[in-house]
Formats: structure tokens, C-alpha cells, sequence
């Protein structure tokens, strides 16, 4: 039978969620203009000092899940709004779009990373961009607009790829100041073994190692995103907790030993000497390195 004929009963709801998608374009005007990002963004997420590869990517997640997460709570009371449930199911909707843009920001790390050599500047660029999302979060969910839940829950997802960011940036910076050339899978690899990824300690990055320990970060991308939400919205306290998780999961990042040479990086040194390695070349091998079990929409 095929996937059209089947009765809703028979049909996964997981693809359903995939195969909907709405644009600001779709939306009333007025409710498109106050969702986008360049309207609704903290200004942490619309910094001007970020690298234009960062702005494009933030603002091109922002403006492509908006909609879905509207359309996902529009019409609801508020407390449903912004039940667990209500909150899980729409980041389930945007799972693959969340998914791809935290690689994606790896990979642009590598090549364009925070400003700023010293840690602990990164570290507090991250709190700052926790204490901001959080509080945009709780703004949202006092404010009287019917875009509030949309607005909180947007703004949690694109914090956290933006905290994932500034945690590959200084991880980055960690190996150029070692005289290293690290590629995103390396990155990738030290990022989930911060987060508590145990099967990658003291291992080179090959691409097997990368892929997994990048599935493993995806696996659990929607269930973090959804408990860092319900923590920001606790009045006052929230905030404090979104700068200090945000901080020390850069920090963890930071204590790590940098993990061994890879017969990637070798030839990544042998080819910086030939020529500067290509961010589009990055960002393509590293998204088919990464999705190449991920089932995608539909």
C-alpha cells in the first residue's frame, strides 16, 4: 500500500510532521513581519561583529522554522501552548532543519570562528548568548501578542545552534593556537564527547568516529533544546540558569586534551600549504558525512 493510501491510523506521524511546512510567506502579513527574524531575533543572534556566513545561516534557520512553530501553536491557549508537549512536537516538526543547522555552524566555525583568541571571552560570549535567549524566552511568555509561543520557542531553537557555535569556535581556535588544522568531524567529535559522548575518548576522528559521535549529538539535539526551554521560562531564575548552562558547556569544551593527529588533518596540512582549504568543500563532505543515516524529510 502505498504511503498516500494508508488510513491516518497506519500512517507515521513522525512523517506527517515532515511533510508539512509553512513559509513566513504563507502567514498574514502582520504575523510574518513580527516573526522574522531581523524583527524578533535577540541581538545576540543579530550581531554585527558575527561572521556573514554565521549571520546567513542564523537568520536563514530562524526565517525557515518560524512559520512551522506558528502554525504548530497558533489558536492554542496559553498554557498548552507552552506545555512540554506542545514544545516537543514542534521542534519534532523542525527536527531536520535544527539538525542540519548545528552542523552546518560547526563547519563555519572551523573556517570563521568567534573573534578573539583568549577562552575566557568565548566563554562568556556563550553565557551572554544564554542569558539573551533566555530572557527573550521569558519576555515572550508573559507578553500579551498571540506570536509569543512561536517567538520563545524559535528563540530556543536557534540559541542553542548558536551556543554550538561559539563552543566549535573556541574549540577551533584551541588547535590553531596548537599549530594544528582541525576539520569539523574532529570538532564535531570533541563537542559530543563534552556533552558526555563516551565512545570517542582519546580516539582520532576518522569519519566513522565523527559520524557517530554526530548522531549521538542529533539524537538528543530536540530532548536538550526542549529542557533548556522549560528552564528558561522560570521567572528571573531562568535567566541565570540559560548564561550559566550556556557557559559551561563552552567551558567543559575547553578542558578537553585535543584529541589526536588524524590521517585527515595530515592531509588538510599537506593542502593549506597548496592552497586554503575550501569552506564549501567543508560544509558538503561534512553534511554527507553526517546525514548519511539521517532518514530527512520526506
Amino acid at each position: 500500500m502505498a504511503s498516500s493510501d494508508r488510513t491516518p491510523a497506519e500512517r507515521d506521524p513522525r512523517q506527517d510532521l515532515l511533510q508539512r511546512h509553512v513559509r513566513l510567506a504563507d502567514l498574514p502579513p502582520a504575523v510574518a513581519e513580527r516573526i522574522q527574524f531581523d524583527r524578533a531575533a535577540p541581538r545576540r543572534l543579530r550581531r554585527a561583529d558575527l561572521p556573514d556566513e554565521v549571520q546567513v545561516e542564523l537568520r536563514d534557520l530562524w526565517n525557515g522554522i518560524a512559520a512551522d512553530i506558528y502554525d504548530e501553536v497558533a489558536g492554542l491557549r496559553r498554557r498548552k501552548a507552552f506545555s512540554r508537549a506542545t514544545v516537543e512536537r514542534s521542534l519534532n516538526r523542525v527536527a531536520h532543519r535544527l539538525l542540519q543547522a548545528e552542523r552546518v555552524v560547526i563547519v563555519t566555525a572551523v573556517h570563521y570562528p568567534v573573534p578573539g583568541d583568549k577562552e575566557w571571552l568565548h566563554v562568556a560570549v556563550a553565557g551572554a548568548g544564554g542569558a539573551t535567549a533566555a530572557l527573550a524566552e521569558e519576555v515572550a511568555a508573559v507578553g500579551s501578542a498571540g506570536t509569543a509561543a512561536s517567538i520563545a520557542i524559535t528563540t530556543a531553537v536557534v540559541g542553542e545552534v548558536f551556543e554550538s557555535y561559539v563552543a566549535a569556535s573556541v574549540r577551533t581556535r584551541q588547535y590553531l593556537g596548537a599549530g594544528r588544522s582541525p576539520d569539523p568531524g574532529t570538532v564535531v567529535t570533541d563537542l559530543a564527547e563534552a556533552a558526555g559522548y563516551g565512545e570517542s575518548a582519546g580516539r582520532r576522528a576518522s569519519q566513522r568516529v565523527a559520524h557517530d559521535a554526530a548522531a549521538w549529538m542529533g539524537e538528543r539535539l530536540v530532548a536538550r533544546t526542549a529542557s533548556r526551554f522549560a528552564r528558561s521560562l522560570i521567572p528571573v531564575v531562568g535567566v541565570g540558569a540559560g548564561a550559566g548552562i550556556s557557559a559551561y558547556g563552552v567551558r567543559r569544551v575547553t578542558r578537553l586534551p585535543l584529541r589526536p593527529v588524524s590521517e585527515s588533518e595530515v592531509r588538510r596540512l599537506a593542502d593549506d600549504v597548496v592552497s586554503e582549504w575550501s569552506y564549501d568543500d567543508d560544509r558538503r563532505q561534512f553534511l554527507e558525512l553526517t546525514e548519511r543515516d539521517d532518514p530527512g524529510p520526506a
